[in-house]
């Protein structure tokens, strides 16, 4: 049995899917520059979307952070107050402060 191509096919999920993802399954290999690059070079909402720069970059990086168990309950209350997780509250708390500079 042929393995069937969704590639001529139009499917709104392709809209959600990254051309880095396309060309990884076809075999294209591209350095992460080159990536970052080309999606900032490319970068499309779909229809009825607004493009929003602040989640153009591509990858996170990972920050270790030791707190004291106290201030680790404080920001999880809030977080939970805010329903959002621990993580976008720290994440949004260090975004303002530097921005205020």
């Amino acid at each position: 049995m042929a393995k069937k191509s969704f590639k001529d096919s139009i499917n709104p999920a392709m809209s959600f899917i990254s051309q880095e993802s396309i060309d990884r399954a076809e075999g294209e290999t591209t350095t992460t520059e080159e990536t970052t690059a080309k999606a900032k070079r490319t970068a499309k909402a779909p229809e009825g979307y607004k493009l929003n720069p602040l989640y153009i970059e591509t990858k996170s990086e990972r920050l270790q952070l030791l707190v004291q168990p106290s201030l680790k309950a404080k920001l999880k209350e809030k977080a939970r107050q805010e329903g959002t997780s621990v993580n976008d509250l720290i994440h949004s708390i260090l975004e303002e402060a530097l921005t205020e500079e």
